[in-house]
């Protein structure tokens, strides 16, 4: 065989390895999707995730079913994500913990992110907003970092759990801010009594969680993650205004088995994006408080990486296992 031959050869090869990947992205889907929620039914991401399934099963003229599969942070949705076959018909909804904060919390977690799962497409990002409770009497946050450094390990905060976000937005909070606080986790919605009732008297939280109480006076917002001011709460300022450095991610995404065929990635993410530009959607995460994120399906690693070694080094600090 010359070298003419050769060539010729490792074109057809390319190509006929790619067909089969073209075609099946061009029938995608032919059958139900399933996608896997790792919250209970009802929740702020179930609600977003059947939003979500509703546009996709309309764009697809197939179901797209939703799968509660609640449990260890994600890690039991997960396990059974990668159980499936790696041909799209699987979907996970992801959020940041699942991706980046979980290889630090768990020391013998079941999966590995970037090599049993990959990226499909971003969704949205949710802001964090800290409040306290009308008791504390802090007006602003100011007035609280002060309250914290006069007394150091005195005031508490509530959480939804030991490495919850809630719990490492907290903890960035303090770091940055230089304070010390004591930390009382919580399950279910016990955080927000004790929060409202000033037995914990602050906490970080995404904006959806706390703004029925904001809105009823019984919690009061001091500051908000993201570059600019949230229009639910136009008075309320940025930590990056006050001086601190309090990015918090709230990110949810949309990922699949890895293995999965590139054609159907591109193809679902092509349809998520496009369901992000529709104004019935975007007006569900304004709802929420939900910022969209459009990009290609690299994006979904991008922020599981940034966010692995922002928080990965936080965790380790906070010696947190679970």
């Amino acid at each position: 065989m010359d070298r003419r031959q050769l060539l010729a050869w490792v074109a057809g090869t390319a190509v006929a390895m790619a067909l089969p990947g073209i075609g099946q992205a061009q029938t995608f889907p032919s059958k139900p999707v399933r996608l896997v929620v790792p919250q209970a039914g009802g929740t702020g991401n179930d609600v977003l995730a059947r939003a979500l399934a509703e546009k996709l099963s309309r764009a697809w003229n197939q179901p797209v079913v939703v799968e509660n599969k609640p449990g260890a942070n994600g890690t039991l949705a997960i396990s059974y994500v990668i159980g499936q076959p790696a041909d799209g018909y699987t979907l996970f909804f992801a959020g940041v913990s699942n991706l980046s904060f979980n290889p630090f919390l768990y020391p013998k977690l079941p999966y590995h992110p970037g090599r049993d799962l990959t990226g499909v497409a971003m969704l949205a990002n949710s802001p964090f907003v800290f409040v306290a409770a009308p008791s504390l009497k802090a007006d602003t946050f100011q007035d609280f970092v002060r309250m914290a450094k006069a007394r150091p390990g005195e005031i508490s905060f509530a959480s939804g759990g030991i490495g919850n976000s809630t719990h490492l937005a907290m903890e960035l909070v303090a770091q940055r801010t230089g304070v010390r606080l004591q930390h009382v986790p919580f399950n279910g919605s016990g955080g927000s009594t004790s929060l409202m009732n000033g037995q914990t008297p602050v906490m970080m939280n995404v904006l959806a969680g706390v703004q029925p109480y904001i809105a009823g006076k019984k919690l009061v917002p001091l500051a908000v993650t993201g570059d600019k001011r949230q229009p639910a709460l136009p008075a309320v300022p940025t930590f990056k205004e006050l001086g601190y450095d309090v990015q918090v991610p709230g990110w949810y995404a949309i990922v699949a088995r890895s293995g999965t065929p590139a054609g159907v990635i591109r193809k679902v993410n092509a349809d998520i994006n496009q369901i992000l530009d529709d104004p019935q959607f975007q007006e569900k995460l304004a709802f929420q408080f939900l910022d969209a994120i459009k990009g290609p399906p690299t994006e979904v690693e991008r922020y599981m990486r940034r966010d692995a070694d922002t928080w990965g080094p936080i965790i380790r600090n906070l010696a947190i296992s679970l």
